[in-house]
């Protein structure tokens, strides 16, 4: 169910990559494909010296949902009890995660190279909105339950 003051989706969904994806990731994805950027490249949350996101969870969800960002994240966390009724309730957030760990770059790059107009293509009639949508190895998104 979309919050009253969700914003709107845009003709293409905006997506973030949570710490625990390569920011090259991001790099990778040709622009006019898709409108992502890596939550260590937002200059509104906090990162190390060396270019590393340790913004805290809470803190990832409130941007990624103020700027209507689909969140991208391989965190257990945002799937969890917590997530549906901190994470989510107080920010709005809309998050894909990964059931399975991507493990290596070239894993991260190629899998998220192949889902994102497909998550596009699933996402873009949809109100922005507080859900938590699992992605297989295999397969379409899934909305959890």
């Amino acid at each position: 169910m979309a919050l009253p003051n969700s914003p709107p989706r845009p003709a293409g969904v905006k997506f973030c990559l949570d710490a625990n994806i390569s920011y090259l990731v991001a790099r990778a994805i040709d622009p006019d494909v898709a409108d992502i950027v890596h939550v260590s490249r937002v200059g509104a949350l906090s990162t190390t010296s060396r270019g590393r996101s340790n913004a805290p969870d809470e803190s990832v969800a409130r941007w990624c949902a103020s700027e209507g960002r689909v969140l991208v994240t391989c965190d257990d966390d945002f799937r969890g009890r917590t997530a549906r009724t901190v994470k989510l309730a107080e920010t709005g957030l809309e998050v894909i995660v990964f059931v399975a760990q991507l493990r290596g770059l070239q894993n991260q790059i190629d899998t998220i190279s192949q889902k994102v107009t497909a998550w596009q293509d699933q996402l873009r009639g949809l109100p922005y909105a507080q859900r938590i949508w699992l992605q297989y190895s295999r397969g379409r998104l899934q909305l959890q339950k």
